[in-house]
């Protein structure tokens, strides 16, 4: 007995080298006798298998096989996530915290993850809406990070307010709002700490600041983070989701960052093991 009926298939779009593992993937699935759907990004990579659109994924998968890097899983979570679908990462990227099946090592896990052995995490997203005279005029979801940044690489003056309490004015390249998924991407290489995946926080750092004195801070991740970027430097300002979502602000927007009430569901091998993975990605020893 299976523990999921159907799986939906996604893979990095443009890259012929994930061909390999999704074919051993699909090989796998195939054998259980269980319904696969490919997604439109799997379109020439197996011959003679039609292809159907996101939406038809997350009307009728119960479970969800990425196969990339982090950024892959990253839109595919943003996807996925207000249908209840749980995902499995398939590491086909360079460094793939969040994928953390290894193709040569790992893909036999499936055939246990199938069977219901696994360990599944719900991590949480944030929300990102900007307000401008008084109204909405931009939402999205980042499962890593929220990014203030500059477009023509000057600084940005910006205020940051928390629960509406004001924290800081200061001056720097740009400001990242992160999730504890997104401790160890942008936010870690910007000097901010490692978050366990399982606290409810939220990282607070700016990028490359104008004084020293400026460092991170981590707050609930039921806080309400509000950021505005002063009048003088607004039009050369950018916000953007998980490096993949964008919009360019203008002078008076409010970048408001909640916390997305449905949180995504990550599949991990029965072994997994936070720390290791830590470990091997970082060169700890």
């Amino acid at each position: 007995m299976y523990k999921f009926s159907t799986i939906g298939l996604i893979v990095k779009k443009n890259d012929i080298s994930v061909s390999e593992t999704l074919n051993d993937v699909h090989t796998k699935l195939s054998a259980t006798g269980l319904p696969v759907l490919m997604e439109h990004s799997t379109r020439g990579l197996i011959g003679g298998i039609s292809t159907v659109n996101i939406e038809e994924i997350c009307r009728s998968c119960d479970l969800a096989i990425v196969i990339g890097g982090d950024g892959t899983l990253l839109g595919a979570v943003r996807q996925l996530v207000d249908h209840d679908i749980p995902i499995i990462g398939v590491n086909r990227g360079r460094l793939g915290f969040l994928v953390d099946v290894s193709p040569d090592r790992e893909l036999g896990a499936l055939d246990a993850i199938l069977a219901g052995e696994y360990t599944e995490e719900y991590r949480f997203l944030l929300n990102c809406e900007v307000i401008r005279d008084g109204s909405s005029v931009y939402q999205a979801n980042a499962f890593n990070d929220t990014v203030i940044h500059s477009r023509t690489l000057d600084m940005l003056g910006f205020d940051t307010f928390i629960d509406g309490e004001f924290v800081h004015r200061q001056r720097a390249d740009g400001f990242i709002v992160s999730t504890p998924s997104g401790s160890t991407a942008y936010a870690l290489s910007s000097g901010g700490p490692i978050i366990h995946p399982s606290m409810e926080a939220i990282v607070l750092l700016p990028i490359c600041p104008h004084t020293l004195s400026s460092r991170p801070i981590v707050i609930s991740s039921h806080s309400t983070v509000d950021i505005k970027v002063h009048e003088e430097d607004a039009c050369n300002a950018q916000v953007v989701n998980d490096g993949q979502d964008a919009l360019d602000l203008k002078v008076g927007d409010t970048v408001r960052i909640t916390r997305k009430p449905k949180p995504a569901r990550l599949i991990h091998p029965p072994h997994y093991d936070y720390y290791e993975i830590l470990r091997v990605k970082l060169k700890w020893g």
